[in-house]
């Protein structure tokens, strides 16, 4: 019966609050959660059910205090609550993710220990200023970053992606569908044919002529990513196990062969924005960062099959569940291809990037997917000791800031017909900005290492949306689960926290071309 401790400790909880009345404003760190196991602490619980776990505790403890966890052999602080949540992201100096990311890079992208070594050196942090006293050529986490403002923060780079990816998106579509109408789920067609479209953008089509199956290990190996990052054993993640090291094959093959047939005197000259060995100029100026700074080509495959993940994992469960919350309610879906026509031009097949930002429903509905269609923490260790709230956080420990308690706040999101948990299509229509703060709202993270791919990902799945609508006449069949029987529920998020849930339940559709 280990359920009732981890998941309905409220004897323990009304204590906890006792004790909170005690140390509030004297300096002190916030009161440790109680559990049962020693060195495991409260993981178990985060991990098995997350929504669960911070609901049983804002419940009891509902004042907006953070509140300290032991997760295995660190300890985390709890932080919820608007005004709590912007203090952290404003104390971005004080707070590092690069640990992090590392970590996530070995257990889930199996970065050699070699690489990870060298690149754990630099301590000194992302920001043009750094942390501490370290050689410019030897800041691979600012190199890093400052590839990414110039190619997925500024609007004109931005821009010339989205491009790229309209035009291979359009080649995509232009395969479907040939010989007349076909049924297909929307997620198992985004899964296919925007994963092929957003990777060639960003990568070129040489890990599709290495594997023309890349598609489909990249799914198996996305299915079991929490079970990689948790150390979930072999046995019991093998499917996903064995695709990750496919993956890292595939990607390893490629970046071998860009080395090689890439004529780097020209490609310097010309600077393309995209060229056929590496794909984009993103995706090369990573390349030749990482080889600068020392890291091997297995290292390399590690750190770009994690970017062509972090693309795509999000934005294409994304763009099905925003297209699937369209096609189930007909008002809405009529609506939407009224504005998809004002975007769209059948003589170019061209898609307005300025315009699709301003579309009013489409939009709302994005931000509404984003809201309650994902589920993300916001990971941070503090580097050094800050005061929140009264309490004391200690250098040393990780912060923990849950977009799940935050997108659902009562005192946010209800409104006298709509109540938070309610997928409303117009709600960022009729409620504009009010209210809304980076505290209460933040499916990208926030603070300094916020995801530098949002703009990007806004575009790429905004256009993949409407893309589809223009090119099909789309005629919604029935619900289905993932052996493909009917099933009697359309999909629903559960109690993952990993980013943008992933699709339970797909809509079977039929596609006719337009």
């Amino acid at each position: 019966m280990m359920n009732a401790p981890f998941f309905n400790a409220s004897a323990s909880i009304i204590a906890l609050v006792a004790r909170f009345r005690d140390r509030r404003y004297k300096g002190k760190e916030p009161s440790t959660l109680p559990y049962v196991l020693p060195g495991v602490g409260s993981a178990l619980s985060l991990i098995r059910n997350p929504h669960g776990f911070f609901n049983s505790i804002v419940q009891k403890v509902d004042n907006g205090e953070p509140i300290r966890m032991r997760l295995g052999n660190v300890h985390a602080y709890l932080i919820h609550g608007t005004r709590n949540v912007q203090q952290v992201f404003r104390c971005s100096k004080e707070l590092t993710f690069e640990e992090f990311a590392l970590r996530v890079a070995q257990k889930v992208k199996r970065l050699p220990a070699k690489d990870a070594a060298l690149v754990a050196k630099d301590i000194s942090g992302s920001s043009r200023l750094p942390l501490t006293e370290t050689r410019e050529a030897d800041r691979i986490w600012r190199k890093f970053h400052e590839i990414y403002e110039s190619h997925l923060i500024g609007a004109n780079a931005v821009s010339a992606l989205t491009e790229l990816f309209i035009d291979t998106m359009i080649d995509e579509l232009s395969t479907v569908a040939t010989q007349g109408p076909i049924e297909i789920g929307i997620d198992e067609f985004m899964k296919h044919h925007m994963f092929r479209a957003s990777t060639i953008a960003l990568a070129g089509r040489k890990v599709f002529d290495i594997d023309p199956n890349f598609a489909d290990v990249f799914w198996d190996y996305d299915e079991d990513f929490m079970s990689l990052l948790y150390g979930i054993p072999k046995f019991l993640c093998r499917k996903g196990s064995n695709a990750r090291d496919k993956c890292l094959e595939t990607v390893k093959g490629y970046l071998d062969q860009g080395w090689q047939n890439l004529d780097w005197r020209a490609c310097r000259e010309q600077n393309p924005d995209w060229e056929p060995n590496f794909g984009s100029k993103l995706v090369r100026e990573r390349e030749v960062a990482m080889e600068k700074y020392g890291i091997g080509l297995d290292g390399r495959a590690s750190f770009q099959m994690g970017l062509i993940w972090s693309i795509n994992s999000n934005a294409i469960p994304m763009t099905s569940w925003i297209i699937i919350e369209i096609l189930r309610r007909p008002e809405i879906s009529k609506r939407i291809q009224e504005e998809v026509a004002t975007v769209y031009d059948k003589n170019t097949k061209q898609v307005d990037i300025v315009a699709l930002k301003k579309l009013p429903l489409l939009n709302s509905v994005y931000f509404e997917c984003l809201r309650l269609r994902s589920s993300v923490f916001v990971v941070r260790k503090l580097r050094n000791s800050i005061e929140l709230d009264g309490y004391t956080l200690k250098e040393g420990n990780l912060v923990l800031a849950p977009s799940y308690l935050a997108h659902n706040a009562p005192e946010v999101w209800s409104s006298s017909t709509h109540p938070p948990e309610e997928f409303w299509p117009e709600r960022f229509i009729k409620k504009g900005n009010s209210g809304i703060s980076a505290g209460n709202y933040f499916p990208y993270g926030g603070g300094a290492a916020m995801c530098p791919g949002r703009n990007y990902a806004k575009q790429e799945i905004l256009s993949a949306v409407v893309l589809f609508f223009a090119r099909f006449e789309i005629e919604p069949l029935r619900f289905v689960g993932r052996d493909g029987k009917t099933s009697d529920r359309g999909p629903e998020v559960g109690n993952e926290a990993r980013g943008v849930a992933r699709v339970d339940r797909d809509l079977l559709v039929r596609l006719r071309r337009v």
